[in-house]
């Protein structure tokens, strides 16, 4: 930032899932590489540019695909009709409730019918029950059922007087040095042999890599010899071909509203009479050839695209609902095929639409498609086919953590990312073995269930289609709409080709 504002800096380069912290003069212009994967993100990032009274933002897109030209009319769409997203407010998040009664009860303490009436007045906490409020109660100060044995979880003391307290100084210290709720996927620093500091580096892309292999890191070309504590080891690599990171922030996924307003376009893209968006014209070779191959589905439509190569039997499903709905919807329509005849199914997905590849003809027809595509049991399906156990410890991780049952360590000596996993994978395997029904437990399941596989988007979703007509192509060639998402499951799998060749 210091770089930028003294204007050493000509351009940075940052993640998608950054919300852009540089808000001061410098910043000229701002160019989005790729979907910015929803309204109000995009107009956020217009907005770090031109920062001061008078000043007009400006922004470009650069789309990395033809069809995302698509998402920039439909961008241009909602900004006029000022459609942007409202973000989705948490409820019972009982892991900030827990370490907010410890930090109270840090200080002068607590009396619970007081603070009981405190956070019924916040919108997270309205519906909390008085036999939840009670758990938590139980949970800090004998660490509830499952945890009673282990003094290092009974933190909070009950006074004569009824106030709750924490007397212990060495719980109160480590208390305050973990204050917050802000739990980021595990960063490592990146060094060389000579102890030289490059970058840092998400964890989930570096744990994937074997010693000796090459990636690009701060403009070079850099070899993996080990991974230690925190710290990824590194010397220069001759290496040609080296692996581009990749971060979690490219793999957000789409707003419902963008969603909403791409299936708009297309309805825009289809009708001759009306005035088309210049992009939407741009594009129209492209819509015309999808046409010819397959279908350009309207905003009324879900089309679905059956095709056979020799790598086997493709079903290709476009929604336009983001990839996490996809991934989820993938895996539920895999689940109910499954159950027509024994059948083995490898997914690939982007924000457009999903791919479903089998072996063996996928048993998908006009009678039996609105079957696939209902509501009827999707709890019970989204539980069969997703493993939501392995999700849920995961996300468990973060809970744990924030209510204080982790301890992440002193500063300047954290706890490795992996050693807090198996801590809360310990946690987690005790909990659902002597306290199942743990308020903490839920909370996991809960999260999963809203945020990752985004469930009340998956029910909005198969109600539209239900309402929809759904209409099956069986084109004898890739189309246009398919392309990315084939494209992308290639990147995927390994080969010793390069990925233009392969395409």
């Amino acid at each position: 930032e210091e770089a930028l504002h003294t204007q050493k800096l000509k351009a940075v380069v940052c993640t998608a899932s950054l919300d852009l912290g540089v808000d001061f003069r410098p910043v000229d212009t701002v160019i989005q590489v790729g979907s910015p994967k929803g309204v109000a993100r995009f107009l956020q990032r217009a907005g770090r540019s031109g920062h001061r009274p008078g000043e007009v933002s400006k922004i470009y897109f650069l789309p990395t695909h033809s069809l995302e030209l698509m998402e920039v009319a439909a961008i241009k769409n909602a900004i006029e009709e000022k459609v942007i997203e409202h973000r989705e407010p948490m409820v019972l998040c009982f892991d900030v409730l827990a370490q907010y009664l410890c930090t109270l009860a840090v200080g002068e303490g607590f009396y619970p019918t007081e603070t009981f009436e405190e956070i019924r007045c916040t919108y997270c906490f309205e519906s909390i029950t008085l036999e939840e409020w009670n758990e938590v109660l139980a949970y800090i100060t004998t660490g509830g059922p499952a945890l009673q044995a282990y003094d290092e979880y009974q933190k909070v003391v009950i006074q004569a007087n009824g106030c709750y307290a924490i007397k212990s100084r060495g719980i109160a210290m480590r208390h305050r040095l973990h204050i917050g709720t802000i739990v980021s996927d595990a960063m490592l620093k990146v060094k060389t042999l000579q102890g030289k500091f490059l970058g840092v580096i998400e964890e989930w892309f570096i744990s994937k890599l074997e010693p000796g292999d090459s990636f690009t890191l701060a403009g070079r070309n850099l070899e993996l010899i080990q991974i230690k504590e925190m710290t990824v080891m590194v010397r220069p690599s001759k290496a040609k071909k080296s692996i581009i990171p990749s971060w979690m922030g490219g793999r957000m996924s789409l707003s419902a509203n963008l969603g909403r307003h791409l299936r708009q376009a297309l309805d825009k893209a289809t009708a001759t009479t009306t005035t088309q968006a210049i992009e939407l014209a741009v594009l129209q070779p492209l819509f015309d050839l999808q046409q010819s191959l397959s279908h350009v589905p309207k905003s009324n439509e879900l089309l679905i695209e059956l095709i056979d190569t020799k790598d086997g039997y493709h079903l290709f499903c476009y929604t336009f609902e983001g990839r996490m709905v996809h991934e989820a919807m993938a895996s539920i329509l895999a689940y109910r095929l499954s159950k027509i005849q024994p059948i083995t199914f490898s997914f690939a997905m982007n924000d457009y639409g999903f791919e479903l590849l089998s072996d063996q003809p996928i048993p998908i027809t006009e009678a039996n498609a609105y079957q696939l595509f209902s509501l009827d049991n999707l709890s019970a399906d989204i539980q069969r086919s997703v493993n939501s156990t392995e999700m849920a410890k995961r996300k468990f991780r973060d809970i744990a953590v924030i209510s204080g049952l982790v301890f992440q360590g002193y500063p300047g000596e954290h706890k490795k990312a992996k050693h807090l996993q198996s801590s809360a994978s310990l946690l987690f395997k005790v909990f659902q073995e002597f306290n199942s029904n743990s308020m903490l437990l839920r909370q996991a399941y809960q999260e999963i269930y809203d945020q990752q596989l985004e469930e009340a988007r998956l029910r909005d979703m198969l109600q539209r289609i239900a309402n929809s007509t759904i209409v099956i192509t069986r084109p004898t060639q890739f189309t246009p709409f398919s392309f990315p998402i084939k494209v992308d499951s290639i990147r995927e799998s390994i080969s010793s080709e390069k990925l233009e060749d392969r395409v």
